[in-house]
């Protein structure tokens, strides 16, 4: 028994909307990593989703466009669908806390010397500041 090429190709095109939907929940949990380590204004928030969703609508079309010939399919969008669903249930959770928790040591111990510093100039740099204010 032999699949047809119809069947193989409807399959392929599952496969990439299903890798396409993982793809942007990962951006996205990007986006939700610079935020948690990042903070952000409410309007800045807009616009990166904002610009998150242009992007989105764009890399599907052009998967439904590469993959089958620009034709949009109910299991096409099932597939983008799910995707996301299982990474967002097997992945997200990890790589977000991961990433947030890695990125925190990261700048916690790039910025102690300057945090050294700047105790270690804090009296020097009243004094004179008194002083200055004194004189003036």
């Amino acid at each position: 028994m032999e699949i047809s090429a119809g069947i193989i190709k409807e399959a392929d095109v599952l496969l990439a909307a299903f890798l396409t939907g993982m793809l942007l929940l990962f951006v996205y949990d990007l986006l939700r990593i610079l935020r948690r380590v990042v903070s952000h204004k409410l309007w800045l928030i807009g616009a990166e989703d904002l610009i998150f969703w242009i992007g989105s609508a764009i890399a599907l079309f052009a998967m439904l466009y590469q993959e089958n010939s620009g034709y949009i399919r109910g299991f096409v969008i099932g597939g983008v669908l799910v995707g996301m669903f299982f990474y967002n249930l097997l992945f997200s959770g990890i790589v977000v806390k991961g990433s947030v928790f890695l990125l925190e040591k990261i700048l916690f111990v790039l910025t102690r010397p300057l945090v050294w510093t700047a105790r270690l100039l804090k009296k020097p740099v009243g004094h004179i500041r008194k002083k200055g204010k004194k004189v003036l």
